[in-house]
């Protein structure tokens, strides 16, 4: 059963039938909710039905009437109302009881809602009763509690009769009341009024068999009517009433008031039977013996007023108190959760829909706050009891982290997958930010961009695509370290020693500066992982930083490359380009050691030639020492 479900269940259609416990009805989905007004049966009809049939269910009425549910629940209300039925739908009427007296009984009362509104004729005072029917099912349970903070005080009371209706010439012969105190829930006051039954009073051995009352005794010292109901009102004052079955207690307290023509109380009147029918518990019936050992009452000894009342009392304390003995709201929700954190047990489903989560929001990971199953599907956060019973992690669903409830857990981790997380995003080229965007919104950035993908770079501030992915800040820093991986590369140029000299933007301008035949072996020392040789004096490295690295270790180890050597006559006029210093050799008739000292600076030419690795125009100073060279070895050759 759905959530949803479950609650239209229970304010709606089903739960009429499910409050009458001995009903045993099974509705029939097909059939009407109301009975059309040609087809709606009379009262004394369905009575003499249940009369002959000796045994009260709603389905049974339903089907041989053809009526709906809540009609069928209306006319067992007013049938109880009149005395034809208990509280328990047992039938109260002997099956061959004329029909003048069936007449007469059925007329005694005008209509099923004097019991609910009922104007004394003496004072014009109002007294409300809320009725305990099934038909009354609708009504939210906060009806059924009068505002208790307005009062310091209430009282629970019980009557104990001479047979089921007054109506039948039943009588009450006791009155017991029990005060207490709102706050606490301890007793003030206690009052047990017993009544004289009148010469005409019907009394039912099977009654006096329950209530234990020895009627002779009961006649010689009991109370007069009058004294009974006056010294009742004066001990209730203005306080609040409960009884368990108010409608029961208040037609015998009605019935007794007319005939000693005292009006009845204004006090507000509260049946806990009512409320128990609101609450969903498994027990076989919703008497009071049931209901309050079911919630834990060890007093025992029912049908004895005072006990009754210590047995009510300790219901309602349950239902409308917490532990610390504060409200703990009135709708049947917040009582069952009450129920639930106090150990009494509920019908299944609704203890599967009382277990408390602890939500949080899934963008931030702050507490939002702790609810039921069944209070979360009101927010719109779905959640099934198999899902949640044993969750050990976060659950994440929509825009939520559910998490079972767990005292002191103010933040948890928020989900770094969540689509509407913020991402702040900067130029993997250059470092600078770009702009914030949600999670949903950066996997569109690229089609190779996955939300779980950017989820991850972002947590280890790791690259991805042409973008770096940041966690949002309110403030996002307007640049972060480039990736030098990426893209066009810097390369540093270092000594043998491992002193930086200069940085470069491309492999070309090293071959063109430093005079390399070509790029293959720069690239080769650039992919090494470790340094091991210098080439040519010089070690490569990718930059790694915006600012170069000082000072590296050394590679005093050289690896020759081939470098192209450049030819210039005496006026700096280019010649020629040899790839091997035997090519100059054998080209000019030379040695190889003079090309080699020249390209080393060792002289500034040789044999009227200038040889360099690079092809750069030569400066005059150049070309006028190696003149001044040349002239002076042409002269020491003429010497000698």
């Amino acid at each position: 059963m759905s959530i949803i479900d479950f609650i239209k269940g229970l304010f709606g259609g089903d739960s009429n039938e499910k409050t009458n416990q001995n009903a045993n009805v099974v509705e029939d989905k097909s059939a009407n909710t109301y009975c059309p007004v040609g087809n709606t049966p009379s009262l004394e009809n369905v009575a003499r039905f249940v009369i002959q049939k000796g045994i009260c269910k709603g389905a049974d009425i339903q089907r041989h009437f053809q009526i709906g549910y809540k009609l069928s629940g209306s006319l067992i209300s007013q049938l109880q109302q009149k005395g034809i039925i208990d509280n328990a739908l047992n039938v109260l009427v002997n099956a061959n009881i004329s029909e003048s007296e069936l007449s007469q009984l059925l007329s005694n009362d005008t209509h099923e809602t004097e019991d609910l509104c009922h104007v004394s004729p003496a004072s014009g005072f109002e007294i409300k009763i809320i009725s305990s029917s099934p038909t009354d099912i609708e009504t939210p349970i906060e009806s059924y509690i009068p505002d208790l903070s307005k009062y310091e005080y209430y009282v629970v009371f019980d009557t104990e009769t001479s047979g089921l209706s007054p109506q039948q010439g039943h009588e009450i012969l006791q009155i017991g009341a029990v005060k207490y105190s709102t706050q606490t829930g301890e007793v003030i006051d206690t009052r047990s009024i017993y009544i004289k039954p009148s010469p005409q009073c019907v009394i039912e051995p099977t009654a006096l068999r329950v209530n234990g009352i020895d009627i002779e005794k009961l006649k010689q010292t009991g109370d007069s009517k009058k004294e009974g109901i006056n010294a009742f009102m004066e001990f209730i004052g203005t306080c609040p009433l409960f009884a368990y079955n108010a409608p029961f207690d208040m037609r015998f307290l009605k019935s007794t008031c007319e005939m000693v023509n005292i009006p009845l109380p204004t006090n507000p009147v509260c049946d806990v039977l009512a409320m128990v029918r609101k609450l969903a518990l498994p027990t076989e019936n919703k008497k009071l013996g049931t209901i309050s050992e079911h919630f834990g009452f060890e007093g025992g000894c029912f049908h004895e007023a005072i006990k009754d009342c210590d047995a009510t009392n300790f219901v309602l304390r349950k239902i409308y108190f917490n532990n610390e003995g504060k409200p703990v709201g009135k709708s049947v929700d917040d009582i069952h959760s009450n129920l639930y954190r106090n150990g009494v047990k509920l019908e299944s489903y609704i203890e599967q829909n009382m277990l408390e989560l602890d939500v949080y929001s899934r963008l931030t990971g702050e507490f939002l706050f702790t609810k039921t199953i069944r209070q979360c599907a009101e927010k719109g956060i779905y959640v099934s009891y198999s899902t949640v019973k044993d969750l050990e992690e976060t659950l994440w669903t929509t825009d939520y982290g559910i998490r079972l409830h767990e005292d002191s857990i103010g933040k948890i981790e928020p989900d770094i997958y969540y689509g509407k997380r913020l991402i702040d995003v900067y130029s993997r080229t250059t470092g600078e930010f770009l702009f914030t965007k949600t999670l949903e919104e950066c996997a569109g950035l690229a089609s190779s961009l996955t939300q779980k993908k950017i989820a991850n770079a972002t947590l280890e501030k790791s690259w991805l695509g042409e973008y770096g992915f940041r966690a949002h800040e309110e403030e996002p820093q307007t640049k972060i370290d480039r990736d030098f991986t990426y893209g066009k590369r810097l390369i540093d140029c270092y000594s043998k020693d491992g002193d930086f000299l200069k940085r470069y933007e491309s492999i070309s301008d090293i071959v063109t500066e430093l005079g390399f035949a070509g790029d293959s072996p720069i690239k080769t020392i650039l992919r090494q992982d470790k340094i091991t040789y210098n080439l040519n004096g010089y070690i490569f490295i990718y930059a790694t930083t915006e600012q170069p690295i000082l000072k590296i270790e050394g590679a005093p180890l050289t690896k020759e490359a081939k470098r192209p050597i450049y030819v210039f006559d005496l006026d700096g006029n280019y010649l020629n380009v040899f790839l091997k210093i035997t090519d100059c050799t054998v080209a000019y008739g030379i040695q190889t050691e003079g090309v080699r000292r020249c390209l080393s600076a060792g002289k500034p030419q040789y044999n009227g030639y200038i040889f360099r690795y690079s092809n750069t125009p030569l400066s005059e100073e150049e070309l006028a020492a190696a003149k001044e060279n040349y002239a002076y070895r042409e002269t020491s050759k003429v010497e000698n």
